[in-house]
This record gives C-alpha cells, sequence and structure tokens, in this order.
C-alpha cells in the first residue's frame, strides 16, 4: 500500500472515485553491439571483419521534447547512458495531443560551450561528477558520445590494436525524432524506444569506418573521421514507440 501511494504523490494520478493527472513516459535506450547487450568487455566482429573489444561506451541524450503545434516541451536537458548501466527514464507527461517526441544525441548548444559543470548540482548528468570522463574543459564542451576499445585486426585473438570515438561539438549534435501524432490520456503510459547497434556507428551505406585504418578521433584532432562516424550514427539510430 506504501509503493501505491508514493506512486500518486509522484504522478498526480488519482485512484477511483476521483481520477484525473499527468500521464508517465519511458523512454529506454536498446543499444546493443552485434546483437548483444553493451557491456564492457564485449566482443563483436564488426563490417570490416574486425573483432572489437569494448572497453567504454558512454552517451548523452539531451534536448529530450515533446513536440506540438506551438513547439516544444522539454522534458530533460540532458540525460547520461554508460555500458551496463541502467537506461530507462520516466517523465510526468501532460495530458494531450502532441505531434511527435524526439532525443538528441549529445548536450544542446545551450549547455555546451562555455559552460562550466559547477554551474549544475554535482550528481547532474551535465555536472562535475555526473560528466566526469565526459567533458573536455570548460571552453570546448561535452564529449557526446564515447566509444572505444582494442581491436584484433589480424584474427589471431589478439587484442592490441586501439580504436577510440569520441565525439563533441555543437555541429555533431543528431537529432532523432518519432515523427507520428500521439495522445496522451490521463494517467496512461507511454514508452519509447532509442535502438541502434553501435557497430552500426561505423557503417554508413557504401562508407565502412575499418579501424585498421581510420580508428582514433577526438573530433578536432581528425574532423573528417568525425564526422563519417556522426554520418553513420545518424543512420543507425532510430525512435520507436511501443504499441
Amino acid at each position: 500500500m506504501v509503493a501505491f501511494s508514493v506512486f500518486f504523490l509522484a504522478t498526480g494520478c488519482k485512484p477511483e472515485p476521483m481520477h484525473g493527472g499527468p500521464g508517465t513516459l519511458t523512454l529506454n535506450a536498446e543499444f546493443r553491439m552485434g546483437g548483444d547487450s553493451v557491456t564492457v568487455g564485449r566482443t563483436a566482429v564488426d563490417a570490416a571483419d574486425n573483432n572489437l573489444r569494448l572497453e567504454t561506451f558512454s552517451i548523452y541524450l539531451g534536448a529530450i521534447e515533446l513536440l506540438n503545434d506551438t513547439g516544444a516541451v522539454r522534458l530533460s536537458d540532458a540525460e547520461r547512458w554508460d555500458a551496463g548501466a541502467p537506461n530507462s527514464w520516466e517523465y510526468v507527461v501532460e495530458p494531450g495531443t502532441y505531434s511527435g517526441f524526439r532525443v538528441h544525441l549529445g548536450v544542446p548548444a545551450e549547455f555546451n560551450t562555455d559552460t562550466d559543470p559547477t554551474i549544475w548540482p554535482n550528481s547532474h548528468p551535465l555536472g562535475v561528477t555526473g560528466s566526469a570522463g565526459m567533458f573536455w574543459s570548460w571552453n570546448t564542451g561535452y564529449i557526446f558520445s564515447k566509444f572505444d576499445g582494442k581491436a584484433d585486426t589480424t584474427g589471431a585473438d589478439s587484442f592490441t590494436h586501439p580504436y577510440a570515438f569520441h565525439i563533441g561539438g555543437d555541429d555533431q549534435l543528431i537529432e532523432v525524432r518519432y515523427n507520428e501524432p500521439w495522445t496522451v490520456a490521463e494517467c496512461s503510459f507511454h514508452t519509447f524506444d532509442l535502438e541502434a547497434d553501435i557497430l552500426d556507428f561505423l557503417v554508413n551505406g557504401n562508407d565502412t569506418i575499418d579501424v585498421r585504418d581510420d580508428n582514433i578521433t577526438h573530433t578536432g584532432d581528425n574532423p573528417a573521421l568525425a564526422q563519417r562516424y556522426v554520418a553513420a550514427q545518424q543512420q543507425a539510430v532510430t525512435l520507436r514507440k511501443q504499441e
């Protein structure tokens, strides 16, 4: 009974005979690596026939917004997801009809360049502790996504070849959108899945990033490789509403 009461306090929904209150939106980050869960130490063969071992996968989901006829309703400025961490977030949503829903891969420009992480609570995803390992410096901004590890490029089960894709910069912000109208009724539940296989971040049509040769970018030091990676990421990530 305690959990039941806490739920209604949190959402504002009221039990019968009274009724009414906002809906709930759950966002899941359903990332995979070679069809398996994204966890540190996972190995998988990429499109260029290299066996990749994962050491880091972290990504910011920023400017999470409902879309309506008048613009956007911000649910969250930023969330951070790391390999193996809980991958679900819940938001209170006002009843109504919405024209879509969108999530950005990265940190919105208004909070990125020239922002000091100390303006946020320490544990906030953009705060000092929350952004640990995902912030270059106060004037260059946040690392939007980080995918790195060691590769076996010889078929000898020898993971000695490093790869690192560290993406940042306002120009690299990606919008992923669900573009269908949908309605939030009082006290209703809605679930969206942000989906991708992270190996597909290395493939964009006929352009395959082969970590034998193109294995390191911190964006500014290898912008051409960063742009190829972001273009593939844009194609790979989808946002789906569960029925």
